[in-house]
C-alpha cells in the first residue's frame, strides 16, 4: 500500500512562502560564512599552478601557529612575534620565518632540508620572487608586501633529485 501524499509537491512550483524560507536561508549563509571576497583570485593562484606543473604538495605541520577562518578560509601567520611555519611532504621540509623589514614589507626566512642547494620560487598575487639556498638548505627573500597570500614553489638540484627528492614541491597557500 502506498501513502496518498508520497509525491506530493514534488513537481509544484515555489509559492511566497517557500521563497521567503529561502530568502532567509541565503542571508544567515551570507551574514554567518561568506563567500570570501578574493575566491577567485584564490582559486586561478592555485589552478595556474597546477596546469604549469606535475608537483607534490607539502602540508603544513605545525597548524597551532596558523589561524584558520571560517568565511574568510584563509590560513595567516599569527600576530606578533615571529610564527614560523612548517611544510612537509614525502622527502621535503620547508620552514619559514616571516619578519617585519620595512613599513609594510616582510623578510621571509627559509630552511629547507634535506641539505643541499634548492632553487625557491615564492608565488603571490603580485608576482613571484625567486632565490637560490646555500649548501646548507637556508634562503632569504625580501620585500614582500605584508598581508599578501604567497606559496612556495621549491626545485631540488640534480644531485638532490637523483637520490629520491621530487622535482617540484609545492606548498599550500598562506597569508603572510
Amino acid at each position: 500500500m502506498r501513502p496518498e501524499n508520497e509525491r506530493q509537491g514534488e513537481f509544484e512550483t515555489l509559492d511566497s512562502c517557500d521563497e521567503r524560507i529561502l530568502s532567509v536561508i541565503n542571508e544567515l549563509h551570507h551574514r554567518d560564512d561568506p563567500m570570501p571576497e578574493d575566491l577567485n583570485e584564490r582559486v586561478q593562484f592555485v589552478l595556474e599552478l597546477e596546469a604549469e606543473l606535475d608537483a607534490r604538495v607539502a602540508r603544513v605541520s605545525r597548524s597551532n601557529e596558523l589561524v584558520l577562518t571560517r568565511g574568510e578560509a584563509e590560513l595567516a601567520v599569527g600576530q606578533g612575534d615571529p610564527a614560523s611555519v612548517t611544510f612537509d611532504c614525502e622527502s621535503v621540509t620547508v620552514m619559514v620565518t616571516p619578519r617585519p623589514s620595512a613599513l609594510r614589507e616582510l623578510r621571509l626566512d627559509g630552511w629547507i632540508g634535506p641539505e643541499g642547494t634548492y632553487e625557491v620560487e615564492l608565488r603571490s598575487t603580485e608576482g613571484s620572487k625567486r632565490a637560490s639556498t646555500d649548501e646548507s638548505g637556508r634562503f632569504v627573500l625580501e620585500g614582500l608586501p605584508d598581508g599578501q597570500m604567497f606559496q612556495l614553489v621549491i626545485r631540488p638540484d640534480e644531485a638532490l633529485q637523483r637520490d629520491g627528492l621530487p622535482a617540484v614541491v609545492v606548498t599550500p597557500a598562506v597569508r603572510l
